[in-house]
Formats: C-alpha cells, structure tokens, sequence
C-alpha cells in the first residue's frame, strides 16, 4: 500500500498547486511563489496534509536534475562567446562582488567563515525563471538591458558548478580546510572534464543512432537515460546529481538533437520540478516567520539593496549609462531556483544551522514575490536618471554635430544600425551614430565611424546631436520602455523631424505614434507580409498582383492602430497633385498651451491661410473638424497650405502662450 500512499501525495499535491499556482498568476506572482506556498500549507508546518515527505522527495531530486539538465541545454557554448562581454564581464564582477560583500558582511557579525561563503553562493544568484519570464511577457528580452540580464544569469549558471563542487569541501572539519577545498576543486575540475569529454563522443553517435530507428518514444526515453545516467555517474564520484546533469546538458546543447531533447524534456522536466518547489515550501516554518518577522524583513531588504548595487555597478563598469544600471539592478535583486538547490546540498552537509536556514527560505520566497513589482517600477525610476546626461558627451557631440545641417541620426549601432550607416556613408549621405555600448562606441570609433556614447532617451543628447538641423532621425533600437519617451524628446527638438521607429509587437506601435513618430515599422508585421509575398509567389502569381494585395494588406493592418502615414506612403506622396500645396502634422505633445483652446478660437485659416483637414484622436479620426473641437493632448492636426503658411502656423502653434484673438464681433475701443 506504500505506493497507494504516494499516490494519494502526489494527487493532492499537484490538485492544491493547481488552485494555489492559477491565484498567484491572477495575482501577477511568479508560479514558483505558487509551488512553495502549496508547500507551506500542505506540509508539517501548515495542514499536515503530507505526513510522509521521502516519496515526494525522491521524485523532487529528479525534477532538480532535469532542470539542470535543460538549463544546461539551453546554455549554447556559440551564445556565450558571443555575449563574451557581458557574461564575464558584469557576470563575474556580479557574482565576484555579492560573495565578497556577504562574505566580509557575516564575518563581521560573528558567522563562521565557512558559513559565510555558504550565504554568498545563495545569495549570488538570481532567478533565471523568473526574471526572463517577465521580461518576455513585457517585450523586453530582446533590449540593452535585457540581453545584460541574460549574460548575468547565464554566468550565475555556469557558477554553480564551482559552487556545488565545494559545498561537500567547505562542510569538512577545519582542520586542514583550505587542502580539503584545493583538492575538492582539482578532482571536481578533473571529474568535470572527464564526464564533458565521455559524454561529447559517447552521447552524439548514440543519439544519431537511435534518431535513425525513427521512434519518438525511443528518443524521449534515451534522452532521459542520458540526463539522468550522467546524474547519477556523477553522484557516484562525489558529485551532484544535479551537477551531473547540468554537465550532460551542457554537451547536448552543441549537437544537432538539443532543440528536439528541451522540447522533448519539458513536459517532464515542468511536472516533477514543480515537485521540488513543493518540497521546499514544506519546509518553511510560518510560526518561526511570524516570530522573527523584523530580521527577516531586514534581511530580504538587505538581499534586494546588496544585489541591486552589485548588478548595477558592473553595468555602469562596463560604460552603460546609470538609467539601463537600474534596469538591471532591479531585474536580478532577487533569490534564484539555483540558491534553493545550493540550500538542500548545505543542509545534507550540516552548513547552515536550522534557524539561519529558515531564515534564509523565508527572505528567498519574499524577494521572489517582490520581484514583479520591482521589474515593473524599473522603467519609471531609470527614466529619471536618463535624463542627466554626460557633460562630457554632449561637449564631444556639440563639437562634431557643429556643422551638421540635414542629417541622420542613428540610435543604436546593432545590425540595423550598423547596414544604415553603411548605406548613408556608401551614398555620401550625412549622419551621425549615438549608441550607449561604449565598447561598441570604442570599437567602431576605431573603424573611422561617426558614433558617439548616449543615451538616446536623453533630450540633451538628442539636443546636442543636431536633432534641431537634421531631416529625419531612425531608432534602430527595439526598447518599448524608452522609445516612447525617447520619440517625444526628438519631436519637441524638432516638430518637422522625420521620425522612425522600429518595434517588434505591433500592439506597441500606436503608442509611438501618440509620442509623435512620423512611420513606426512593426517587425512582426513586416515579416508577415515577407511571408505573403513569398507564398503568393511560389504559385506564381504576377508581382504586380502580390504587390497591390500587400498594399492592401498593409493598408488594412495598420489602420486599425490609426497609424498614419502608412509605412512606404508619406503623406507627402500627394504633392504632385497640388502644385505649391503640402500637407503635415502637428503634434499636440504633453502639457501644451494648445490643450483646451477650441479651433474657431483659434482661428488658424485666417491668421495663417493654413486648413485643417482632420485631427487623429486615439482610435478617432475627425473629418473636417468643426470649429468648437477642443485640442487635446496627443492630437496629431493634419494641415495644409504653402511651404510659408505650414511655417507661419507652426510658429503660431509652438508659441508658449497662445496669442488667441478677440472674437470678430467684440467690442475693441481701439
């Protein structure tokens, strides 16, 4: 009946953690916040509902090694040496730093030296989980910031083989300790090597094998077979058996089947490591909390304000500006699923005694709540710091930017950037390039390139860039949490500025435009009408018909954001029609004096001889207006008229307290 037992365990574990894990999302919390408060309730220090926890156990120790296993996977050897920079740069000083700071901190207060090491492995790392979850969901991933964050995690990964090697080191008696530790790291390091060496010639050709069978089942279970016979080689050295399958994973990642085994793995991978959360979560003592809630409180606020310096100070190390140091700071000042692995190994080790254990789960659960919060207010506190800039900079702009009239500016230096350049400089076009990687600014610089370091969000760097001369600026970037603020400060530099911005959502786009970007190209749009164009022509239909379908297409995905001008058809396509005739835009940006003024009050045909012809209000779009339209903030005023009437009525509108005149029929005494 033993099975029957952990049968009825895993049921009502797995019913609770369904109900508990759906409320956390509701409630924008992490899943794994979810896992441990099932944990928490159905374990021996809430409702008892698990009397017997070495079956779940069991099972959780496997969910830790399939984790590892495709972490591992995803941690591409290519990916590393490519973000080089990044991961052994601001990772190293990261981790490097939180150990020193948490190392020397405990020491200070009376922890053994040991245990104090111990508290600066948990604390290093961040959630890998978590954190890139969140920044998906927010479009993020893919910005400065966001790959910053990923090279640090992928760092902190790699360092848990280190850290796991020593644990068994660091638990020995004192005596002799250092030897201990040395030796721990040369047969951990030869083990290592061994096991990355056997399974790179073993693995591959095994798997090349079996994949020729044709057997789906076959493959799925050899691929457990290799993530959890490592395991358990490993283990058998003195090693981990989450260790070991980390390294399997690791040399998995480079073959060809490594995408087919995560996808293949992940279903068993999500189940039985929902179990380990669990498993954790039983063993936190809410009466030990509740008793000891202002030191837990101060140490989880102690752990947030360590890794925010300790992330962000690398970021600024590196040349990056304060405002993505924030970003960072905030996105990896939290306790990782890592730290919890690193926990069950020193608790079998006897490293950590039983109230500073709890002390430790209790603040590692609370700053992984916290965690969507302060990723969430990140944008808003680092755009207060963007808008300090380097006086420095902006000196070496102002002397460059000098004599540049209607030119280009260039945000960002990333492949987009970098074929733009390439193309004004091939067409003796002028422009000019403002990144914020100053390793890529210093490497390009010595290209001969015309780049120079800032922050394009920042209103003086757009300033001293010449955004007031120049005919059009590009934000080759991809950053929905600065782009908005970004487009705005070039608008209010230049209201006739041509402004593009690229955006991969299209849901993002209509923002960008309210900002006042003149053509926003939707990435995830544009590829889509690649694809159309590309499968219409594979059954040969005429380009002259996939031609006019795309524009229709484009015509019709656009306009439900309202986005006008639409992509490749500037407004200014009419103006052979009307000889001496323009049409523009007028942006009503925020806190204008034009904001409540009514259109006949204003009076604009006959002051300026300019016509309104439609005003674009969010969704809405006003057809010749009438005369009692009020203004309001994020207007965009389609006018026409002459080169000097457009002139004359941007003059008027731009002015910083309107000029309204008297109505016609007032009585003047003049």
């Amino acid at each position: 009946m033993e099975h029957h037992s952990l049968l009825r365990d895993l049921i009502v574990l797995y019913g609770l953690a369904v109900v508990i894990a759906f409320l956390a999302r509701r409630a924008r919390m992490p899943t794994v916040v979810g896992y441990l408060l099932t944990g928490l309730i159905a374990g021996p220090f809430g409702l008892r509902m698990i009397p017997d926890t070495a079956g779940v156990e069991i099972l959780a120790e496997v969910g830790v090694a399939l984790l590892l296993f495709t972490i591992g996977l995803e941690l591409s050897i290519v990916k590393l040496l490519k973000m080089r920079e990044v991961v052994l740069g601001a990772g190293s000083m990261q981790v490097g730093a939180t150990i020193l700071i948490c190392f020397g901190g405990l020491l200070f207060v009376g922890f053994m030296a040991r245990e104090g090491l111990f508290w600066g492995f948990l604390v290093a790392a961040s959630s890998t989980a978590i954190v890139l979850k969140l920044l998906q969901e927010r479009g993020e991933l893919d910005t400065v910031h966001g790959r910053i964050v990923l090279g640090v995690l992928l760092f902190q990964d790699l360092c848990v083989v280190p850290m796991m090697a020593l644990v068994p080191a660091l638990a020995a008696p004192g005596a002799g300790q250092a030897l201990t530790i040395l030796w721990a790291l040369v047969k951990s390091l030869g083990l290592v090597g061994g096991i990355l060496l056997g399974a790179r010639y073993l693995f591959p050709p095994l798997l090349k094998a079996i994949v020729l069978v044709r057997s789906r089942e076959l493959f799925v279970i050899a691929s457990i077979f290799f993530a959890l016979g490592t395991a358990w080689g490993a283990s058998q050295f003195g090693l981990s058996l989450a260790l070991g399958a980390f390294l399997a994973g690791i040399v998995l990642s480079e073959s060809e089947y490594g995408h087919q085994i995560m996808a293949e793995i992940l279903p068993f991978r999500d189940s039985l490591n929902s179990l380990f959360f669990i498993s954790m979560g039983m063993l936190i003592d809410l009466r030990f909390a509740a008793q000891h809630w202002p030191t837990l409180t101060g140490i989880t606020l102690g752990i947030i304000v360590l890794k925010f310096v300790t992330a962000g100070a690398p970021v600024m190390a590196l040349g990056f500006p304060p405002r993505l140091a924030v970003l960072v700071g905030l996105g990896l000042a939290q306790v990782g699923e890592f730290s919890f692995v690193l926990l069950r190994e020193g608790e079998k080790a006897a490293m950590i005694p039983d109230e500073r254990y709890q002390m430790f789960l209790g603040a590692a659960v609370l700053t992984m709540m916290l965690t969507p919060g302060m990723i969430a207010i990140a944008p808003r506190l680092s755009q207060r710091l963007g808008q300090k800039g380097r006086r420095r900079d902006r000196l070496a702009l102002d002397e460059q930017t000098a004599q540049l009239k209607d030119h280009v500016i260039i945000c960002g230096y990333g492949l987009n950037g970098r074929r733009l350049a390439r193309l004004l400089r091939e067409n003796q076009l002028p422009y000019i390039v403002i990144e914020m990687n100053s390793a890529v600014v210093r490497s390009a610089r010595t290209d001969g390139e015309n780049i120079y370091f800032g922050d394009v969000s920042n209103y003086e760097i757009l300033k001293h860039a010449g955004a007031a001369r120049a005919r059009g600026i590009v934000f080759a970037i991809s950053d929905p949490a600065i782009l908005p603020r970004a487009i705005s400060n070039a608008r209010i530099a230049n209201p006739d500025l041509h402004i593009i911005a690229r955006i991969k959502r299209i849901e993002d786009a209509r923002e960008l435009r309210v900002a006042g970007a003149t053509d926003v190209i939707a990435e995830e749009l544009e590829a889509w009408m690649e694809i159309v164009t590309r499968i219409l022509r594979l059954y040969g239909m005429p380009r002259e018909v996939v031609a006019q379908q795309i524009v229709s297409l484009r015509e019709g995905d656009y306009e439900m954001l309202r986005i006008l001008p639409i992509p490749g058809q500037p407004l200014r396509h009419l103006a052979h029609l009307l000889p001496q005739v323009e049409l523009d835009l007028f942006y009503v940006l925020p806190d204008s004096r034009l904001c409540g003024t009514d259109l006949r009050t204003l009076n604009l045909r006959t002051r300026t001889g300019v016509n309104v012809l439609a005003v674009v209000r969010e969704t809405d779009v006003v057809h010749n207006p009438p005369g009692s339209l009020r203004f309001e903030e994020g207007d965009q005023v389609l006018l026409m008229g002459s080169r000097e009437q457009l002139a004359a009525a941007f003059d008027l509108l731009n002015q910083p307290r309107l000029a309204v005149p008297p109505p016609p029929d007032s009585w003047n005494p003049s």
